[in-house]
């Protein structure tokens, strides 16, 4: 939410661009001029293909409260760890018991749901929910004796195998609520903070808790299915090891959060080799990129562009099939025609809508549409990233209240401390597909 102007020199100078040098062919004859090259009009389209994530949110919890680094809980300390859900979300978690050899504390293969059938967020003692779950992957030993459970094992995975393979509740092992104490603290715009607690210190069964895992899902079975084997994705290496690191990787593959994108801005710069929208690293030029990745306005930018670029610019505002400008929602795409020739950058920008200033765009340097000469024609997505203009203090994605499906107008939150135009994720092929 930043509105500061930068002197008309300073920002021709910014975007003063450089030709591409016209290199010879392999005979030594000069390739004909790029300037003189025919121009190409491509057809481009931008799906939003983002809901085809099954978590909203996961990820490991590691460090005892007051701790500063990754370690067993021992009795009388915890852990404690934000997640953020809307109703109709669930929550599982997983944390080994880590006197056995393949046994962990977690709620059923379903979760428990965040809000009551009233929608009010769940609060307090969440204990009841939990169970003693084996993972079926090493043979059981007498809890707190056997040679091959973590505390007295001589490495990891050292434990015979299983006869019974299948994910499964102990019906024998000690009362949940005399190890562990789960409570749920709900917060405002969605989040809720999670403690987990070892009591075990006075029970027949004292020992410490090892890092795990957690899920914000809305289908079952996000870590395990009761009665099925082990998936082979982390589990095994949390339950006998206290390792989470390997489930929480394949969780984070899973995990995103479904958005809108905005009508946005593309220009195709004749003979430069920059981005006409900014300069990575460096604070927004105040050209109207901050109105389009904080409200989804392309308008300001577009205007700017006008007359500065040596080429094709314009807006793309309606979807595929649509009366009018509109988001565009997971399935819809937008379509808009560039006209370009090598040697020119193609930029294209669109507001992560469940964001506070976070955009999809071409990197710094732009995009050609042409490979030795020759027009590209397929999947370009991978000339797209996601990125944060540095305009306004991040929240988390699809909770915070400045964001514009929640803010109660456009330029409404504060500013960013760090004004840099930086990368948030490379990879954005969840997200968005992009073909010419």
């Amino acid at each position: 939410m930043r509105r500061n102007k930068l002197a008309a020199g300073a920002l021709a100078a910014a975007l003063a661009g450089t030709a591409f040098a016209t290199p010879a062919s392999a005979a030594g004859k000069p390739m004909p001029n790029e300037s003189q090259a025919p121009e190409t009009t491509f057809l481009v389209t931008i799906q939003n293909i983002s809901d085809g994530f099954e978590l909203s949110g996961s990820g490991p919890f590691t460090n005892p409260d007051g701790g500063d680094e990754a370690g067993p809980a021992f009795p009388g300390s915890s852990y404690s760890f934000d997640v953020y859900g809307n109703p109709g979300d669930r929550l599982s978690l997983a944390t080994m018991l880590v006197q056995s050899n393949d046994w962990f504390f977690s709620p059923d293969d379903h979760g428990i749901a965040l809000y009551d059938d009233d929608g009010s967020p769940i609060s307090g003692d969440i204990t009841n929910y939990f169970h003693v779950i084996d993972a079926g992957t090493e043979i059981d030993q007498v809890p707190g004796e056997g040679a091959d459970q973590a505390p007295r094992q001589s490495g990891p995975d050292t434990g015979a195998a299983d006869p019974d393979n299948t994910v499964r509740v102990v019906s024998s092992a000690p009362a949940v609520s005399d190890l562990i104490n789960v409570t749920a603290h709900p917060g405002d715009n969605g989040r809720f903070t999670i403690v987990v607690e070892n009591v075990s210190g006075d029970s027949t069964l004292p020992g410490p808790l090892a890092p795990g895992v957690f899920a914000v899902h809305q289908d079952a079975g996000p870590l395990f299915t009761l009665g099925h084997p082990d998936r082979g994705e982390g589990l095994e290496a949390l339950a006998e090891d206290g390792g989470p690191g390997d489930l929480a990787h394949v969780l984070d593959s899973r995990t995103g959060i479904a958005t809108p994108l905005a009508p946005g801005v593309y220009a195709s710069n004749r003979g430069a080799h920059r981005n006409p929208f900014y300069h990575f690293g460096r604070a927004d030029w105040n050209n109207g990129l901050e109105e389009l990745a904080e409200d989804g306005n392309p308008a300001v930018l577009a205007e700017w562009l006008s007359g500065r670029v040596r080429g094709d610019s314009g807006t793309f505002t309606t979807p595929v099939g649509g009366e009018g400008p509109a988001p565009l929602f997971p399935g819809q795409s937008y379509q808009f025609e560039v006209t370009s020739r090598p040697g020119d950058t193609v930029a294209v920008a669109t507001m992560f809508v469940q964001s506070n200033d976070w955009f999809f765009g071409t990197n710094e340097w732009g995009l050609s549409l042409f490979r030795r000469g020759r027009p590209l024609s397929g999947n370009i997505t991978y000339n797209f990233a996601l990125f944060d203009a540095g305009t306004e203090v991040d929240q988390t994605p699809g909770f915070g209240p400045d964001q514009a499906p929640r803010q109660a107008g456009p330029d409404t939150g504060a500013d960013d401390p760090d004004e840099r135009v930086r990368l948030v994720q490379r990879d954005v092929s969840r997200y968005i597909k992009v073909t010419v």
